[in-house]
């Protein structure tokens, strides 16, 4: 058995590391965890490096990223360079689109957290996916 690897479990332990993680970028970059079942870091990656305002990144990229690292779960995070974490329209949108690429797949989107400065936001938190009912 080799090193033990982060474990990311709740949108507050993805929060602690992506602040450290995500510290001092001065535009705006898109990345993917790769999780295990365990909620264990199989791959921590910039899949879309943009401008000081906008980044893109589609729900096909994203995901076979996740597979190519046998991810059963993957978060979405990106940063505000502005420091405020609010989510804009495209980020609720593309949040959106990558739950339901996600639910299709296979690879359920854990979170998708958008990091500020000393501050995140937590999509599964805030929305309070964690209460919904399948159905």
């Amino acid at each position: 058995r080799g090193a033990e690897r982060m474990r990311i479990t709740s949108p507050r332990t993805a929060g602690a590391y992506l602040l450290s993680r995500c510290q001092g970028w001065a535009e705006e970059r898109f990345g993917l965890l790769a999780l295990n079942a365990r909620g264990e870091l199989l791959a921590d990656r910039i899949l879309s490096m943009g401008t000081v305002t906008a980044t893109l990144i589609s729900p096909r990229e994203f995901f076979r990223e996740a597979l190519r690292y046998g991810a059963t779960t993957a978060l979405a995070f990106h940063n505000h360079p502005s420091g405020d974490p609010t989510p804009s329209r495209e980020d609720v949108h593309l949040t959106h689109r990558l739950r339901v690429a996600g639910e299709h797949l296979g690879i359920p989107l854990a979170d998708h957290v958008i990091v500020g400065q000393g501050r995140y936001h937590s999509f599964r938190a805030e929305e309070g996916w964690d209460r919904e009912v399948a159905g």
